[in-house]
């Protein structure tokens, strides 16, 4: 009798991260490719459960769909650990299983991964369908395109040949989600970002240095350069698979926008689709009327649920900007700040805007050129605060440093060595215990700043981000009255305090002591009070906020002391109402020394701090301090004629959940 045919079963496993839960997308098109030629193929996001779980859940799937191959995706650079630990863990409990890997970063290693990970047995670069096929049903090594496997000589790779050119893209499904374990919590980790993204092509037709999907990165780790999209039809067949799992979706592929608003053209004319999904949109380009009333008249759009349109300028400086956004749409910064008041003006509430600078860029070359990037990047934020673009949020992250972009070859060492990334990740964890966190996998800064610049950059930075956290409305007043003398203030307290102080000050920051500095620094200086003659009022008022923050109580009985008593701790009584900023930015337009004060109250709540004129303060809530009870306070509200029962009585409750009152 002869032995028993075992048909090929493959186990894409998306490595874990602590970064990332999404699934290249490409995995699901490949799924749909091996399912429609009778292969049994399934996807295990590990990225999905917690740390704890994740050995258990990888054993109970391998034991469950019994793999004949294993298919690893190492995509995204920052999955490099979670990629050895799947593939360790895997080998360990499937020993006769092959192991095989794809994605950008294990084409762009490839042989290198194949001679340091014992575990993997096949390396596959660039497009995966065809040759994942054929290794599935047994095709010898050499005669399946684009592969890298092991010989008794070490390793050997066909060429690439295999390109999915517009036809087979067209005719798979990126959206099919049975091929998913738990795809119920895909959805859900997916919404709570961006949404499902939307498959509209692969490959780039732009250079940007910084990025491992770029034109040249792509001939680097999947040889290629050419890029293709999918028909317009069948993107629309994924939406209507799409609409009975989520109603959140995401594109952040645009190689060619008037593609684009063909796309939302066909979505407009469908009945089952128009104003089904709300879409969160990554732009390379700046936006124009057509694209935004296209998008108003085709998603949905909501002030409750606010779709995001992203931006990503990336530096401050206009020319550094055209250096590295090299061959992609360009802008200047007004022009990006026109933008975001024509889209203010279109979608008004119903949206919101991110704009993404990044640091560290070949542009930046010393210390100053990294302070006037900081002083650039705020005042851009000024300029939108004062042009009432309250609907855009800016963002100043860490630059991932992606395998395979120009950064990475011209910048880190021994590039095409795994190791590098490895060693790259681990040190930035060390790193992250002793002095400033990353948030995003940073391997290179340039190398004319000096540790000692980078630490100064870094904490300059944090300490006006922690001022614009804690303190929103003081910092943007303080900035839009001193400008670059607001941050050579923040400079000397870091150079006289925080850069020797001992310990990670990044961690142990005191908000209250940094306060009390910047108030001292800005008064005791007649020419920056003179700009500021309010300074020692507002200061005053945040540091009273950071001393009454608390953490939120157990749940409390609604139990009222009858008499209650009126706690100060949480009251603090000031000359303006400085947390109506656009009221008072407005005010200030006229000169700081032309402000007419209006008394002000702010009562500190546990989730929020209230305010209210003194005159209504003294009306009202202050009548506590002459020991009456709460219903005495009623019949007094309702003598007073501002009784409204549901207004007070909420009120009320409020301020002894908040122990304003006890």
């Amino acid at each position: 009798m002869g032995s028993k045919i075992v048909s090929p079963k493959l186990l894409i496993i998306n490595c874990p991260s602590e970064y990332f839960a999404y699934i290249p997308m490409g995995s699901f098109g490949l799924c749909d490719y091996l399912h429609k030629r009778g292969i049994e193929v399934r996807i295990l996001n590990l990225s999905l459960y917690r740390p704890s779980e994740m050995e258990e859940k990888l054993d109970h799937y391998l034991d469950l769909f019994d793999p004949t191959h294993i298919g690893l995706i190492f995509h995204w650079q920052d999955t490099a650990e979670g990629f050895l630990w799947a593939g360790e863990r895997s080998r360990l409990r499937r020993p006769d299983a092959r192991i095989l890997a794809g994605g950008f970063t294990a084409g762009y290693f490839g042989e290198n991964l194949l001679r340091k990970c014992g575990f993997l047995d096949y390396v596959i670069k660039g497009d995966a369908e065809k040759p994942v096929e054929l290794l599935l049903r047994g095709v010898g090594e050499p005669d399946i395109p684009n592969i890298l496997y092991r010989t008794a000589s070490g390793a050997a790779s066909s060429e690439i040949t295999y390109r999915a050119g517009r036809k087979t893209l067209s005719g798979l499904s990126f959206a099919n989600l049975a091929c998913l374990y738990d795809h119920e919590l895909y959805m859900e980790a997916a919404e709570k970002k961006l949404g499902f993204p939307l498959f509209i092509g692969r490959g780039c037709r732009f250079s940007c240095g910084y990025c491992g999907g770029s034109r040249g990165a792509f001939g680097m780790h999947s040889g290629t350069s050419k890029p293709v999209v999918r028909t317009i039809e069948s993107i629309i067949a994924d939406l209507r698979r799409l609409k009975d799992f989520t109603r959140t979706i995401y594109i952040c592929y645009e190689n060619d926008r008037n593609y684009i608003k063909d796309l939302f053209k066909a979505i407009q004319a469908d009945a089952d689709l128009v104003k089904v999904f709300r879409l969160n949109y990554g732009a390379w380009a700046l936006f124009d009327e057509e694209f935004l009333d296209l998008y108003r008249e085709t998603f949905v759009l909501s002030p409750d649920e606010r779709p995001v349109l992203e931006l990503s300028p990336e530096v401050y400086d206009d020319e550094s900007r055209k250096k590295v956004k090299k061959g992609a749409f360009h802008y200047t910064l007004r022009e990006l700040r026109e933008n975001l008041n024509l889209v203010n003006s279109r979608l008004g509430n119903e949206v919101r805007t991110s704009v993404f600078f990044s640091r560290y860029h070949d542009t930046i070359r010393t210390y100053e050129d990294m302070r006037r990037e900081i002083l650039g990047i705020f005042r851009f934020k000024r300029d939108l605060i004062l042009g009432n673009a309250w609907n855009a949020a800016v963002s100043y992250d860490h630059l991932s440093t992606d395998v395979g972009s120009r950064y990475w070859e011209r910048y880190i060492d021994s590039p095409k060595d795994f190791d590098t990334l490895i060693s790259g990740t681990r040190k930035l964890r060390i790193q992250e215990q002793f002095g400033f966190s990353f948030d995003n996998l940073c391997l290179y800064i340039p190398k004319t700043l000096t540790t000692e610049e980078v630490f100064r950059s870094e904490l300059l930075i944090f300490v006006l981000r922690t001022l614009e956290r804690s303190c929103y409305e003081m910092f943007h007043i303080l900035f839009s009255c001193l400008d670059a003398e607001l941050i050579d203030a923040i400079e000397e307290i870091i150079n006289s305090l925080y850069k020797n102080r001992y310990g990670n000050v990044f961690r142990n920051m005191d908000i209250v002591e940094l306060l009390t500095l910047l108030k001292a620094r800005i008064t005791g200086e007649a020419s920056l009070l003179n700009q500021v003659p309010f300074a020692d009022d507002l200061l005053d008022l945040c540091i009273r906020k950071a001393q009454c923050v608390r953490a939120p109580h157990e749940p409390k009985s609604g139990y009222q002391t009858e008499r209650p008593k009126l706690n100060n701790q949480f009251i603090s009584a000031h000359y303006n109402d400085y947390l109506n900023l656009p009221a008072f930015l407005h005010k200030l337009k006229k000169g700081p020394d032309k402000l007419v004060g209006e008394m002000t109250v702010f009562i500190f709540l546990i989730d929020e701090i209230m305010s209210m004129t003194y005159d209504t303060y003294n009306f009202t809530i202050r009548e506590f301090e002459k020991g009456i009870s709460v219903e005495e306070y009623h019949q007094l509200m309702n003598k007073k004629g501002i009784f409204t029962p549901s207004y007070h009585e909420d009120l009320i409750a409020r301020l002894f959940q908040s122990d304003v009152l006890y």
